[in-house]
């Protein structure tokens, strides 16, 4: 948010979230401290920079004198995916899904392509789980083979929610005439834990900034590209990050960092906030790395809370 003020004066951002009326001072969630506010530079300009979890009403305010209401809403950041059941049953899948703002309630309609088009196959809420922040949801009746498929994610209008489509996701699907398993999967070893950052740098604070120091790094130790769709990582609370539809690369790595991001390139992130965010234990901890048929591919072990980076 951009703004004029007078050259060298503090301006304060108000705001309440759409569907509410409770305005107060916009608290600084980013280090859990102080509020949000910017100082005009020379020339009276102004910019602040806001999280949103949901759309909000926002103000400024400079002394007593305020601004106009202005109206901001956030748009859906989806995460699907497309897995096998276990054990394998035919004409069935897992579908996953979890979106930034992590909101309970939103409508989801999982689409298959079929020729040019789309076929609606199942319908369902966002139902968080507490500890991956992910919904999962039995898919039944799909045609055997690999198939693509999406999500469509409604939005919120009460809460200046807005809806998105999900990336595809492709998925081999058992059935009469098939296999019973899909083709092999890289076997154990192929992709490797290279380093992880279990203690992030300075005091635990929580921040987004100081969760995305904490991180975990793969390494595709072949010649050929993998497609980590459904591979998982995991802690020993069985704290879980699920790959999407990933390609990595022959002999190229990708980094999972704890906190909020877009993922982009070989940054991924798990989308964890707050001082329960941190995903990996200081004084020790396994790190796990499993395919999407759920069979361990590697692990990263440390017992110390020194230096606090292990190149596994």
């Amino acid at each position: 948010m951009t703004g004029t003020a007078d050259p060298g004066t503090t301006v304060d951002l108000w705001e309440t979230s759409i569907g509410w009326n409770n305005w107060e001072r916009a608290r600084d969630w980013t280090t859990a401290a102080g509020y949000v506010s910017a100082t005009a530079d020379a020339s009276g300009k102004f910019t602040i920079k806001r999280f949103l979890d949901s759309g909000f009403y926002f103000r400024v305010q400079q002394g007593d004198v305020q601004s106009e209401r202005i109206t901001v809403k956030a748009r859906i950041d989806p995460t699907f995916w497309v897995s096998r059941p276990s054990p394998v049953v035919n004409g069935q899948a897992i579908a996953g899904i979890s979106v930034l703002p992590n909101q309970p309630g939103l409508k989801v309609q999982v689409q298959r392509k079929s020729g040019s088009s789309w076929v609606n196959v199942k319908s369902f809420d966002t139902d968080p789980d507490e500890k991956t922040g992910n919904t999962l949801s039995t898919l039944t009746g799909q045609p055997s083979g690999d198939q693509t498929f999406r999500a469509v994610i409604s939005g919120d209008d009460s809460n200046g929610v807005l809806g998105a489509t999900s990336a595809e996701a492709k998925q081999w699907i058992a059935g009469a005439g098939t296999p019973t398993t899909p083709p092999p999967s890289p076997a154990v070893g192929t992709v490797k834990f290279t380093g992880i950052q279990y203690d992030s740098p300075g005091v635990d604070t929580g921040s987004n900034g100081s969760l995305n120091t904490e991180w975990a790094k793969l390494t595709n130790t072949t010649k050929s590209a993998i497609n980590l769709k459904g591979w998982t990582v995991r802690d020993q609370a069985k704290i879980i990050y699920t790959f999407p539809s990933y390609n990595l690369a022959a002999g190229a790595s990708v980094f999972i960092r704890s906190g909020k991001g877009t993922n982009a390139g070989n940054q991924r992130y798990w989308g964890r906030a707050g001082k329960v965010g941190y995903v990996w234990n200081n004084n020790g901890e396994q790190a796990t790395l499993r395919n999407a048929a759920g069979t361990n591919i590697d692990a990263c072990v440390w017992k110390t809370v020194s230096p606090g980076y292990t190149a596994c």
